[in-house]
């Protein structure tokens, strides 16, 4: 098997398998029941090509499970309705192995760490997660410092439960103001390698690429699937609240509940939400394209949280979404979008509230400003 992967590499028949087996990502772009108007086809190439070089970073890059490193996502990868004030970053590790986990806590809002099962490249490996750690558990030096051993076998002290199916440790952080705040500063080891990881293996180098492939085609198809049966639990222009167990099970963190909905509206609408937050350490709202990627927050306002929120004295928040700012105290804008996908979170909430939908015409709301 070994001579045969060499040969594929040799003769260039690796590298021809590896694009035809891509041309299967691009089936997605023909469901209608995601994308129409050319807008959402051309957001949906551009989803492809950005999930590739994901997938090229996260297969192809690695050096086994002895030798992790914490990477964050490349530069504009989005997927799974990411939230734009998280900054990912993720390590590839396997429940056979212990490690070390290294940093500081630095001032970034929220801090956890996941053991996560999921394999996007392998459409029946989405298990969800294993263990989860936040930062109101860490035990901390003065410094900020702190240690995390993740393991199969408890540890005392900070320890991240694994399984035998883990396959990554994901570490979210949120800001609730990117301008002051630090993110941590975290490395990580395996307690069973010595020395430097080895040279790429050839044998293993196409195995890589079409790992790449897998990754682009099962995580499009995963989060479409994920995305169109949110119109089995809600109409458009609402929210449904997924269980607490579909939410652990697609690895999503305990101390986070995400009410999800699709949107759509005309030129001359405007989505009104209207939420009380409960007592929490964080909560947003944000819009994503048909695709589920988090819409262009760097130049627009397409999302708000806790810190950014002009809030009423009774504690209740309204949000318009709308293509043009009709004066509202807290304008989401569409950028240049009709419809695509919405959410709410709450972060270590004590409750969570079901925000109230209602669509108005943009002109009323503007008499009212």
């Amino acid at each position: 098997m070994t001579d045969d992967a060499v040969a594929k590499l040799e003769s260039g028949e690796a590298w021809n398998e590896f694009c035809d087996l891509l041309r299967k990502a691009g089936d997605i772009l023909q469901r209608r029941d995601i994308a129409a108007s050319p807008l959402e086809i051309a957001e949906g190439h551009r989803y492809l090509g950005r999930l590739l070089r994901a997938g090229l970073m996260a297969f192809g890059e690695r050096a086994g499970a002895r030798y992790p490193v914490f990477r964050a996502m490349p530069d504009g990868v989005k997927m799974g309705l990411d939230n734009p004030d998280n900054y990912y970053v993720s390590a590839t590790v396997s429940g056979r192995y212990t490690y070390r986990v290294t940093g500081r806590r630095g001032t970034i809002h929220y801090l956890s760490f996941a053991a996560q099962s999921q394999n996007f490249a392998a459409r029946d490996s989405i298990a969800g997660g294993a263990g989860h750690l936040n930062d109101s558990e860490l035990q901390l030096g003065p410094d900020g410092s702190f240690e995390i051993i993740a393991s199969q076998t408890e540890q005392p002290g900070n320890w991240l439960r694994m399984t035998p199916q883990t396959s990554q440790i994901l570490v979210r952080q949120t800001f609730l103001d990117r301008l002051r705040e630090q993110p941590a500063d975290l490395r990580i080891e395996c307690l069973e390698a010595f020395g430097p990881p080895p040279p790429l293996d050839p044998a293993a180098a196409a195995g890589q690429l079409m790992g790449a492939a897998m990754y682009a085609i099962g995580c499009a198809q995963w989060f479409a699937d994920w995305m169109v049966d949110f119109d089995n639990h809600a109409p458009v222009n609402h929210f449904h609240l997924p269980s607490e167990e579909q939410h652990r099970l697609v690895g999503g963190d305990p101390n986070i509940r995400i009410w999800l909905g699709r949107w759509q509206l005309a030129d001359d609408e405007a989505l009104v939400i209207d939420l009380t937050p409960p007592r929490c350490d964080y909560w947003n709202f944000q819009l994503g394209n048909v695709w589920a990627e988090s819409l262009e927050y760097r130049f627009r306002r397409t999302h708000v949280n806790n810190g950014s929120a002009v809030v009423r004295p009774d504690g209740s928040v309204r949000l318009t979404v709308a293509a043009t700012d009709p004066g509202a105290e807290n304008w989401i804008d569409t950028a240049g979008h009709t419809r695509g996908t919405m959410c709410v979170r709450w972060v270590r909430a004590d409750a969570h509230p079901e925000p109230r939908c209602s669509v108005a015409k943009l002109a009323d709301l503007q008499s009212q400003g």
